[in-house]
Formats: C-alpha cells, sequence, structure tokens
C-alpha cells in the first residue's frame, strides 16, 4: 500500500514538472530585433543672422588757431618813424628795423604822440614783437582817443611781459597779443599812445607793433 501511494506521488510531481517546462515556452514573447527607442524629433532652431552695422562717420570739428590780420604795423624801418623816448630811458634810438633804449628808472615809457587815426572798432588785438632784458615782467599801455583826452589807469592796458635775458642779436624775441576788448574805453578814433614795456633797469629791444584784428580759423 505504501509502495503504490509513493508511486502515485512521484508520478504527480514528474507531471507538474512537464508542466511548468512546456508553458514557458508557449508564453516566451521574443523581443529581439524590436525598435524600442522612440524615434528622435529635431529641434527646430531660427537661423542665426548678422544683421550689418553701419556706423556713420562722427564729424569733428577740424582745430581753430587765431590768425592776427594787421591794420596798421610800424616796423620801424625808417629812422623817421613816429615813436618817442617819453621817460627814463637813456640811449633811444631807431635804427636796422628796430628800436631799443635802456631803462634808467622803475616807470620808463615810449609813446607815439602823432594821430594815429584809426577806428578801434576794426582792431580787436595790438601785436608787439620784443625782447626785454630787464629783470621786470611790468607792462602796460595808456591810450587815447576822441573821447579820451588823456592817459588814465581806468582806460589802459596792463599784462605781464616775458623777459629774456638775451644778446641783442638773439632770435628768442618774445611776443604778446593785447586784447582790446580788456579796456571799456577802447572806442572811437585811436589818437596816440604810451607804452610802458618794463618798470625795470636795463636794455629792451622792439622788432615790431601791429594793430589789427584776431579771427578763430581751421588750422590749415
Amino acid at each position: 500500500m505504501k509502495k503504490q501511494l509513493s508511486l502515485i506521488l512521484a508520478a504527480l510531481l514528474l507531471t507538474g514538472m512537464l508542466a511548468s517546462c512546456g508553458g514557458d515556452e508557449g508564453t516566451t514573447t521574443d523581443t529581439t530585433g524590436a525598435d524600442t527607442t522612440a524615434a528622435e524629433t529635431p529641434v527646430e532652431t531660427e537661423p542665426v543672422t548678422t544683421e550689418e552695422v553701419t556706423t556713420e562717420p562722427v564729424e569733428t570739428e577740424p582745430p581753430m588757431v587765431e590768425v592776427f590780420t594787421p591794420v596798421y604795423e610800424e616796423n620801424f624801418d625808417s629812422a623817421e618813424a613816429n615813436w618817442k623816448s617819453n621817460a627814463q630811458l637813456k640811449e633811444f634810438k631807431i635804427e636796422g628795423g628796430f628800436m631799443s633804449a635802456v631803462s634808467t628808472g622803475g616807470d620808463p615809457s615810449f609813446c607815439n604822440k602823432t594821430d594815429f587815426d584809426l577806428d578801434c572798432s576794426t582792431i580787436n588785438a595790438i601785436k608787439i614783437k620784443y625782447l626785454n632784458c630787464t629783470p621786470s615782467d611790468a607792462f602796460q599801455i595808456f591810450f587815447t582817443t576822441d573821447s579820451i583826452a588823456a592817459y588814465n589807469e581806468t582806460d589802459s592796458f596792463r599784462d605781464m611781459a616775458w623777459f629774456t635775458d638775451s644778446a641783442e642779436d638773439s632770435d628768442e624775441w618774445n611776443e604778446m597779443v593785447i586784447y582790446t576788448e580788456d579796456a571799456a574805453g577802447w572806442a572811437g578814433t585811436l589818437k596816440d599812445m604810451r607804452i610802458d614795456i618794463t618798470n625795470g633797469e636795463g636794455k629792451f629791444i622792439v622788432d615790431s607793433i601791429a594793430f589789427g584784428t584776431i579771427t578763430m580759423e581751421p588750422a590749415q
């Protein structure tokens, strides 16, 4: 009896094992070769465009310079020049295109007592080319017009003169420009003038005195 039960149990186990092996084959799904990767969709991008940047040329103003146009000029080419010694000067002379003198005090001056008869409105600058071999840089111009009868401090020009301890034949000429707008009385008709080129002792030489107009013009 026990032997029969053992045979029946063994048969049942064998049948279960066979069923298990056969069932796996029937339910297996072959996925070999299947495309499981989703197709990539290209991302559309805007084309990159480079805009041409046009730069307008920047217009710059040309540099301006002062241009002096003389109305009247004294070059001391003649010994008959109308400029005379006025005070505290010795060895005053006009020759060879120069006026020269030696200052002997603290308030030397030379002047032109003739009638210039120049229209002040046409003169905005006075240019003087000179050598000042004294130790002083003081400078002053007095003048009279048809409405100013005598020299006076109010209607005078003051400036600082350059001074050069140079020999008489020096090429290091100083050039001073006096702007007439600095004197309120500069109007009407210019009559005469006095120039104090220094207030120290020593020699000075003047090459030219010019009256004219200064305009601002583009540099060449």
